[in-house]
């Protein structure tokens, strides 16, 4: 997405030219209007882009998952058939070959994949805007914090930096787990047969691209030192949550029914991964992985007692690997352990 966006040889769409001149109109902001300006026109631009991220694309899933919605769009109004298009399928044809590249056939793939493509390229839009408007926000309050000691800041800005690392490697691990199908929910559009290693940052938590993934919030919150940062991230957070309870987890649990327990994605994973070198399995390790396999077709009503988890009782029988547990500890850490550590690093004098 990037690389082709910023390459001046690579030929650019009409979303890109429209992502370029809004990125560069926040760059403007940002630098030329006065502190107290820049900072309202930010904000209100971050909030903009989140809702259109949560509210926006999250509509335009669940309106494709539940009726098929877009697709049927495109095929009422005929702007991918080239006898009813006209101009509209002639522009919409460029822009996805000139986004694609000389090995992309616009007419040898099915019409779902070509609106899928089409969506991709409003999430970018909406993405990069989203990330810019935080970026420059943070930029406007930078030196909020009142240190007392040097070392305050120290640690303040080295643990803003390590989070920022971290949120950049879990984007990329998972990036490299799902690929592009399943980054661009390609899933609400149409079903292909893949098979996933679900390893690296996937073993860490639940929905990691959502929950730790988005770490780089709070770090961007430690380096500016300010309140109105962290509440800001934190309300962006908590819209992703609802974007993942509300979108993704109704229209998976309809795809697919009921989604295996975490556990067992993991099992599975490490037994296809030692697998996968050795040219003679034997048949113990062929019955292991049919098992697993099964097990994870089950229903969640026909699995055994063994599997299922006792219910969470203030912290006893917590499970790192269930998502309501780590949404209650994440929800304690936000309303109690952050403001204590802003408050003690930088808010008590």
């Amino acid at each position: 997405m990037l690389q082709s966006l910023f390459n001046p040889v690579t030929p650019k769409t009409t979303f890109d030219i429209i992502t370029l001149v809004t990125l560069s109109t926040h760059m403007v902001v940002a630098l030329v209007l006065p502190l107290a300006t820049r900072r309202a026109v930010l904000m209100a631009g971050f909030a903009f882009w989140r809702l259109c991220y949560n509210g926006g694309l999250g509509w335009i899933l669940n309106w494709q998952s539940s009726r098929h919605g877009l697709v049927a769009l495109f095929k009422r109004n005929g702007w991918l058939d080239p006898n009813r298009g006209g101009r509209v399928y002639t522009w919409l044809r460029s822009e996805l070959e000139a986004k694609m590249g000389p090995g992309y056939s616009f007419e040898s793939v099915p019409i779902e994949f070509n609106v899928w493509l089409l969506y991709r390229q409003l999430v970018d839009l909406v993405l990069l805007n989203d990330f810019a408007t935080y970026f420059f926000l943070c930029s406007c309050y930078l030196g909020s914090a009142n240190d007392t000691e040097p070392w305050h800041a120290f640690l303040r800005i080295a643990g803003g930096l390590t989070l920022l690392a971290f949120n950049l490697w879990v984007k990329v691990d998972a990036h490299r787990v799902v690929k592009d199908y399943a980054w661009y929910w390609g899933d609400f559009f149409f079903l292909v047969e893949q098979s996933l290693t679900f390893d690296g940052v996937f073993e860490m938590a639940p929905h990691p691209m959502y929950s730790i993934g988005y770490a780089g919030y709070y770090g961007g919150s430690l380096i500016t030192g300010s309140y109105t940062i962290f509440y800001a991230s934190l309300a962006a957070h908590m819209l992703q949550f609802l974007f993942l309870s509300l979108v993704e987890n109704p229209h998976i649990e309809k795809t697919y029914e009921r989604p295996p327990l975490a556990i067992q994605v993991i099992q599975k994973s490490r037994i296809r991964r030692m697998s996968a070198p050795m040219s003679d399995i034997s048949d113990s390790a062929r019955d292991t992985t049919a098992s697993v396999g099964d097990a994870c077709k089950v229903s969640i009503r026909e699995r055994p007692t063994s599997l299922w988890h006792p219910e969470l009782i203030v912290f006893k029988n917590f499970d790192l690997l269930r998502a309501s547990d780590v949404l209650i500890l994440l929800l304690l850490v936000y309303s109690v352990g952050v403001p204590l550590c802003f408050w003690w690093a930088f808010g008590h004098s």
